[in-house]
């Protein structure tokens, strides 16, 4: 498996998306890179003058402005790009409704990946179906940290190799998706593409807008799905920053998804189409049009379908780490390379059932 830097993007890929899209630009943001790459303070896009929040429409004379609006949540590793486009009421409401939905979900990946998220990096501590669970059993079965950037996993001995599974080289941890609302996952998704959007491109979406403020989660669309496309990145740290694309369909094409998003970070590039009429999605097309060209080696390809309210019962989020040498040990053992790196590998294995 091939792990990296990939300086071979297929050009039939490339030039589809050249062919029948344009890269829209983020207002006030370098339209080069779309890397939020860490500088010095924060960098905050739209007016500073005169703000109204896009998202329920109000300005500063009937809401607040005060707090720092992330234009992607802090559980993905963003502490560079603020906006002035919402307010602190919806700010306080997305991040306490569907960013922290987002987060619950990608819990495994953030953790094992080192996201730092605004607490730093996540723990990943979760408990699996035992016959054996008595009152004296700690709160979670498996748990997931660093110490001292070393990753430490604590297990209970009864956990199976359903969870928990070592060979000679490797070790994979599956952890069953948590209750969560995955119509809420995929509207966190949706709320950072309208957020990037230039301000002449928001009106075909006053719709989900107006979804994305709902409390009550349901499907935007009448009778399609809501779908993630993803590639997952082997290898550690290989993304660094993470990385965005808004394509809008050419004007002189009409068969193609209007609005599409790609987002790259830790160990997987996420895709959607942003919804825009409830009784109008090219489901179809967008399935199977050619995944965004990303300058990574990839490993799994798959789909997600976020259009249930609740999680489905019997999914894993899986996770392969590789190493050269495993040591049993009753105290904490610090193997790393010389750079002083830990010893492992990234390999992914996505969605299996239980």
């Amino acid at each position: 498996m091939q792990i990296g830097i990939n300086e071979r993007i297929d050009p039939e890929i490339i030039h589809y998306y050249e062919l029948f899209y344009d890269v829209l630009r983020t207002p006030d943001f370098n339209d080069k890179s779309r890397l939020l790459k860490p500088k010095h303070g924060i960098q905050v896009i739209g007016n500073s003058q005169n703000k109204q929040c896009r998202f329920c429409g109000k300005g500063e004379d009937e809401v607040s402005f005060k707090k720092i609006a992330h234009v992607f949540p802090e559980s993905i590793g963003n502490n560079v790009l603020a906006s002035n486009y919402e307010c602190d009421l919806c700010n306080q409401y997305f991040g306490n409704s569907i960013e922290n939905e987002y987060a619950n979900f990608f819990s495994l990946y953030h953790s094992i990946m080192q996201i730092y998220g605004k607490s730093g990096i996540p723990k990943c501590r979760f408990k699996v179906p035992c016959s054996k669970r008595t009152e004296e059993c700690a709160d979670y079965c498996i748990e997931i940290f660093y110490d001292n950037n070393r990753p430490c996993i604590r297990q209970c001995k009864e956990a199976s190799r359903e969870y928990i599974n070592c060979t000679e080289n490797s070790i994979t941890i599956s952890k069953p998706v948590g209750k969560c609302c995955p119509i809420a996952v995929f509207k966190a998704i949706v709320k950072m593409a309208i957020t990037i959007m230039p301000i002449e491109e928001l009106s075909p979406f006053s719709s989900t807008i107006k979804w994305l403020l709902e409390r009550e989660h349901f499907n935007f669309y009448n009778n399609k799905k809501l779908l993630v496309r993803y590639k997952m990145i082997p290898g550690f740290n290989v993304t660094k920053y993470p990385h965005y694309v808004l394509f809008r369909r050419k004007k002189t094409v009409w068969n193609k998804p209007y609005m599409l998003f790609n987002l790259t970070y830790g160990c997987f590039s996420l895709f959607i189409e942003i919804p825009k009429d409830p009784n109008n999605c090219t489901t179809l097309e967008f399935e199977r049009m050619p995944f965004p060209p990303i300058p990574f080696h990839t490993s799994t390809e798959g789909v997600w379908d976020l259009s249930e309210e609740e999680s489905v019962k019997g999914i894993n989020h899986s996770i392969t780490l590789t190493f050269g040498a495993m040591n049993d040990c009753t105290e904490n053992v610090e193997i790393t390379n010389e750079k002083g790196k830990p010893k492992i590998n990234f390999t992914f294995d996505e969605d299996k059932k239980s």
